[in-house]
């Protein structure tokens, strides 16, 4: 189909999906959508190379048992048709579902993005193309309205945006406005094969409900176009969305008091939030939430009324907005939004982790990871590192550093000697000099070395591995957070 092959390329054109000498990594699942999506990009990088090279990427979750085995060799079958390298893991996802305690669904979709982003390292790729099309959009929208949401979720999916806040690697989405009658043509007409995800003709999940059951009796009884009305509400909503976050950030800098890059308490200035429109001071507000890492689904609308509330109110008291995770309290004309103190208690441990170096480790327990890299010494280098590093970022001499690195919480006994000090000192009474709260204590990222710790991440690295004159090489280590979407 042609004119289809025109839609997407004017899409990837309209949007700048991609760029020349794009290293591009497709995720694949075998489904209809991920098979033409391969298909769409190869062919096109044939006829007109805007890329330098492709790869796909396949997470075997396991769902499904031997389906899920079938799936993974139907898609290794695929790139060797295609003489494409792939990158296939498999995962538990039952099993981690499980340990987090969350839905299967949310589950798999972290998971597939952890992936993502590995195999995308792995690959040396700086975008990820993924299947979803116009109908995946409209059954977003739908289904964001029902559970109750505001103009962000109306917003449904975008067609680009960054894999992670801090990453450079992007996520693009060419099918997006494609509906999926036009990719199933487009398979039957390439003579292409695919597979079938038996799950997703499983009526127990209201996704499912939505698409088989809500959308054809909404098309049959009230609008015949309702998908394309509800992707029609989703690009509006979205350009909506997109001036007023912008609008909201700006004012965010002028309203934040305190400047840490990595936020423990967001202080903002009371004047200056009430005289903003009550929207733009909710959207505020959620951009603290976020500086805190706090998870935004944990909040409701009525979480944030609760919070613009106390902007009124002359109680200091901190008061509990989000069970277990935001702390609200008003000081003159300073509002506070720090992390309860019960939040670190509901944080796993860390288990035992070697780090890559150089490389990236994921820490999946505490949804972030460790980026580590060999830098010569230069002064230039250091100089600027030392003025624009965070506290979960630091420079080490890297001849003074033995493998294996791993990172892991305290053990009872824990000494380090820090930076500045000339003794061991235990780590417990660290904590205790440093106003650590308790708390939070056995939630600290520790990196260790021959088993002895060597930096307390985001508090202090030990000054046996400082950086000194005779320092040639550095390693330089940061902690980052891992933030997904759908």
């Amino acid at each position: 189909m042609l004119q289809l092959r025109k839609q997407v390329a004017g899409v990837i054109r309209e949007h700048n999906l991609f760029r020349a000498n794009d290293r591009i990594l497709i995720g694949v699942s075998g489904g209809p959508d991920s098979v033409a999506l391969l298909s769409l990009i190869y062919n096109t990088s044939r006829t007109n190379p805007p890329y330098s090279e492709i790869f796909i990427a396949h997470l075997n979750h396991s769902i499904r048992g031997r389906e899920s085995d079938e799936d993974e060799q139907f898609v290794n079958a695929l790139a060797g048709k295609y003489e494409v390298s792939l990158i296939a893991e498999k995962r538990d996802i039952i099993e981690i579902a499980r340990k987090r305690k969350i839905s299967l669904e949310e589950a798999a979709r972290d998971e597939r993005y952890r992936f993502f982003e590995s195999a995308a390292e792995k690959a040396g790729a700086n975008v990820i193309a993924v299947g979803h099309n116009a109908d995946d959009n409209a059954e977003t929208v739908l289904h964001r309205i029902i559970r109750g949401t505001g103009i962000t979720g109306v917003s449904g999916i975008r067609p680009k945006r960054k894999l992670t806040s801090g990453s450079t690697i992007t996520l693009v989405r060419p099918l997006l406005f494609t509906w999926r009658k036009d990719i199933t043509a487009y398979l039957e007409e390439e003579n292409l094969s695919y597979r079938t995800d038996s799950t997703n003709i499983e009526k127990d999940k209201l996704r499912n409900r939505i698409r088989l059951e809500l959308i054809p009796h909404l098309e049959e009884s009230y609008n015949a176009k309702i998908k394309k009305s509800l992707a029609t509400l989703g690009e509006t909503a979205a350009q909506n969305c997109d001036y007023l976050e912008t609008k909201a950030k700006a004012l965010f800098e002028d309203v934040l008091i305190n400047r840490e890059v990595f936020l423990e308490t967001a202080v903002l200035d009371i004047h200056k939030l009430i005289e903003s429109p009550q929207i733009l001071q909710q959207m505020i507000i959620k951009e603290a939430i976020i500086r805190l890492d706090i998870p935004l689904k944990k909040l409701s609308n009525r979480n944030y009324k609760d919070i613009l509330n106390t902007l009124n109110s002359k109680k200091t008291s901190a008061i509990n907005i989000v069970k277990e995770y935001l702390n609200v309290r008003r000081d003159g004309n300073e509002l506070h939004l720090s992390k309860n103190r019960y939040y670190a208690e509901e944080t796993q441990v860390i288990s035992e982790t070697e780090i890559k170096v150089p490389g990236v480790t994921e820490l999946v327990d505490m949804n972030c990871r460790v980026r580590t890299e060999i830098i010569e010494k230069k002064n230039d280098f250091l100089e600027e590192f030392k003025q624009n590093k965070t506290n979960y970022e630091e420079a080490v001499d890297f001849d003074k550093i033995s493998m294996p690195l791993t990172v892991r919480t305290r053990k009872p006994g824990d000494r380090f000697q820090p930076l500045g000090s000339r003794g061991l000192k235990k780590i417990k009474d660290f904590f205790i000099d440093n106003k650590v709260p308790v708390m939070e204590r056995d939630t600290v990222p520790i990196i260790t070395m021959n088993g002895e710790p060597i930096w307390l991440v985001g508090l202090r690295i030990d000054d046996r591995i400082r950086v000194s004159e005779e320092t040639t090489n550095l390693l330089v280590m940061k902690f980052e957070m891992i933030t997904t979407d759908k």
